[in-house]
C-alpha cells in the first residue's frame, strides 16, 4: 500500500513540474513526437526498398543539388565480407543506379570509372515516400499536441512543407561540406557518428523555433 502511494506521489509531482513549466514540456513533446515519425520512417523504408527493389526504377539515376566537394571522391564499403571502393561524389540527393553497394561504370561530371551504385530511383523513393508519410504524421501530432495550434491548417500546411524541404536540403549540403573534413580529421567510423548527429542536430534545433512560428498556440478566452 505504501509502495501504491509513493508511486502516485511521485506521478503526481511529476504532472505538478509538467503543468509548472509548460516551455520545457512542450519541447519534450516536440522531441517525443520527432522520434515517433522518425519511427514511421525506419519502420516503413524496408518496405518500400522490397516494393521498389524489384522494379527497372533501380536502373535510372537520380542526382539532385551536387557534386558538393570533391567530384572525385571514393567510398569503401564492405559487402559479404569483401571490401570494395568506387567513386561517390555527394550530392544532397545521390541515387546512383544499380543495385545498392555494387559497382557500375559510367561518366559522371565529365569522370569515367566504377562508382558506388544506391539503387537508384527506386531507393529513392523507397526513401522519399516514408519520410512524407513520417513528416505527415509529425505536422498532424505537432500542430495539436505540441503546440496546440488552432491556426488555419491549409497555410500551416503550405509553409510547414516549404520549412521542411529548405531546411531537409540545406542540412544534407553543409553534411557535404563538413563530412569529408571529419572523415580526414578523426577517421571514418568516429566521423561518420559524428557527421550524422550534427545533421540530426541541425534540422532539430532548426525546426523548432520555426514550428512556434507555423503553429501558434490558441488564443485563450479573456
Amino acid at each position: 500500500m505504501g509502495e501504491k502511494l509513493m508511486r502516485v506521489g511521485v506521478i503526481r509531482k511529476l504532472v505538478e513540474l509538467w503543468r509548472a513549466h509548460p516551455k520545457i514540456a512542450q519541447f519534450i513533446t516536440y522531441f517525443l513526437v520527432g522520434n515517433l515519425a522518425t519511427l514511421v520512417q525506419v519502420v516503413l523504408i524496408p518496405v518500400f526498398q522490397m516494393v521498389f527493389g524489384g522494379t527497372d526504377l533501380v536502373n535510372v539515376d537520380l542526382h539532385l543539388f551536387g557534386p558538393i566537394g570533391d567530384p572525385a571522391a571514393t567510398t569503401t564499403v564492405t559487402v559479404a565480407g569483401q571490401t570494395i571502393t568506387g567513386l561517390n561524389p555527394y550530392y544532397v540527393f545521390n541515387f546512383t543506379a544499380g543495385p545498392v553497394n555494387t559497382l557500375v561504370t559510367k561518366t559522371l561530371n565529365g569522370i569515367t570509372g566504377e562508382y558506388l551504385a544506391h539503387g537508384g530511383a527506386a531507393y529513392f523513393l523507397a526513401t522519399f515516400i516514408p519520410l512524407i508519410l513520417s513528416q505527415v504524421v509529425s505536422f498532424f501530432m505537432q500542430r495539436k499536441v505540441t503546440f496546440k495550434s488552432d491556426g488555419h491548417i491549409a497555410w500551416q500546411a503550405m509553409w510547414y512543407f516549404l520549412s521542411f524541404c529548405v531546411i531537409t536540403v540545406g542540412a544534407n549540403a553543409l553534411y557535404g561540406i563538413y563530412q569529408p573534413w571529419l572523415y580526414s580529421t578523426i577517421g571514418e567510423g568516429l566521423g561518420g557518428l559524428v557527421a550524422a548527429f550534427l545533421q540530426c542536430c541541425i534540422a532539430f534545433w532548426v525546426f523548432f523555433p520555426i514550428m512556434k512560428i507555423i503553429f501558434p498556440e490558441k488564443k485563450r478566452a479573456a
